[in-house]
This record gives C-alpha cells, sequence and structure tokens, in this order.
C-alpha cells in the first residue's frame, strides 16, 4: 500500500457506499485513496470487524513505510464514542492471537475521533454518533436520517430519488405517520436503520437501504454533507 492510501475498515456497507459517494463528491479527498482490506471477504456488524482484524488482521501486512487505516464504528449503546473505543480495544485485545493489539492506544482528537501514530503506522477511529431525537442508540445510518428529516431540503433530496411520486406526502408517511402507527401500537423506534426502512417503504424504494443511503447522499447538497459528516471529514483529514 502506498503512502497515498488508506485502509479502509467498517462494520458495513453503507458506510463504505455513503464513503464512496463523498470521496467522489471532493469532499472526502486530501490526495489519498481509499480501500478495503484485499484477500477478506466482506464482513457485516462490529463482531465481525473484531474477527478480520484478530484471526486475519490485515495490518499485519502493512508494509511499514504505508500504515494509514480508517476505522469506522457505531456507538450503538455505549454511553460516549470514548466508551465503545475502549470496549473495542478490550475486545480486540482478548481475541488477538499475535498481541498486536496489546501495543494499540488510541488518543481522543475530537469528541468521536480518536488517533493512534507510531512506527509508520497510524489509525484513526471514528465513532459514528448521529444523534436521532427519541433513539438513543447512536449509529451511521442515523446520518442518513439527519438528511431525510431536514425539511429544508429533504423534499428536494428524495425527488431526485424519485421524481414521480408526491414527495411531500410520503415524507410525511415516513416522518409521521408509521410513527403514530408504531405509537398506537406501544411502540418506538429504536433502531435508525427501522426508522430508515420506514422512509424505504413509503418511497417504494427498489432496493436495501444501503442503496437508499447512497442515493440521499448523491443528491444532498455539498454543504449540508459537510455539516452532517463533519466528523468523518475530520478523521479523514488526520492523514
Amino acid at each position: 500500500m502506498s503512502r497515498a492510501e488508506v485502509l479502509i475498515i467498517t462494520e458495513g456497507a453503507t458506510e463504505r457506499e455513503v464513503g464512496n459517494v463523498l470521496y467522489q463528491k471532493g469532499i472526502l479527498h486530501n490526495g489519498l485513496t481509499p480501500r478495503p482490506p484485499s484477500g477478506i471477504r466482506p464482513r457485516e456488524g462490529y463482531n465481525a470487524v473484531v474477527d478480520i482484524l484478530t484471526r486475519a488482521n490485515p495490518l499485519l501486512g502493512l508494509p511499514s513505510t504505508a500504515g494509514n487505516v480508517l476505522f469506522v464504528l457505531d456507538q450503538e449503546d455505549s454511553p460516549t464514542p470514548l466508551d465503545r473505543k475502549d470496549q473495542f480495544l478490550r475486545d480486540l485485545q482478548k481475541r488477538d492471537p499475535f498481541g498486536f493489539w496489546s501495543g494499540i492506544s488510541f488518543s481522543p482528537v475530537y469528541n468521536n475521533v480518536f488517533e493512534y501514530q507510531a512506527n509508520n503506522l497510524h489509525l484513526v477511529l471514528h465513532i459514528s454518533d448521529a444523534i436521532v431525537p427519541g433513539i438513543s442508540r447512536r449509529d451511521f445510518d442515523g446520518y442518513i436520517l439527519n438528511i431525510l428529516q431536514n425539511s429544508n431540503i429533504n423534499q428536494q433530496v428524495v425527488s431526485r430519488i424519485d421524481e414521480r411520486q408526491n414527495c411531500q406526502q410520503l415524507l410525511h408517511k415516513a416522518e409521521i405517520e408509521f410513527t403514530n402507527l408504531m405509537v398506537s401500537n406501544g411502540y418506538l423506534w429504536t433502531h435508525a436503520k427501522s426508522w430508515l426502512y420506514a422512509y424505504i417503504t413509503a418511497f417504494q424504494y427498489r432496493g436495501s437501504h444501503v442503496w437508499f443511503a447512497r442515493d440521499v447522499v448523491k443528491y444532498t447538497p455539498d454543504d449540508e454533507l459537510r455539516q452532517v459528516f463533519a466528523s468523518l471529514i475530520a478523521a479523514w483529514n488526520r492523514f
């Protein structure tokens, strides 16, 4: 891996696809080239990331002259990004057969961005902590909801995704009617992804939440993206 490359390790495909759109738009750039780990099948979820980084640690094969790595993880139910960072390191060290992670520690750079740099290895950890009213869990899907629930731009964004539908009515269904139906049956939204699927259902989007999130970001004005993904941009700019 050349010095200009950054190895990207994420919990799921949404982060990778959204990140690629941000990169193509020039919002994440800085002369760097992102790439996923080679020789490892794509996995989904936190436990899969820990498994990759211990059982088949791709960092062990990095050239000594180039070790830029960006991790993108969700805060989930952890009280703070710092708690999630600590849990991440504990889980890595507990399962590490090589002792690699025992010498790694992340220092806080921002509230949800942490960094380790030594011996030509530069690791940056971004904990996705998007705040969605009514949902205590914080994760990357919450950033997509932040865009969709911005009344200044959401109709403009979703109208680009499907120009044939009455976007104002469908946004109301996703944001209000589905929520009221849940509440009337004694349920509240607990995951940003669940609410994201309400939008997908209302718009009858023919694809997964990964592609829906990608398209939302694709049609969102750059200024809004820079606000919503400010911490991810800050993490990327550490390299």
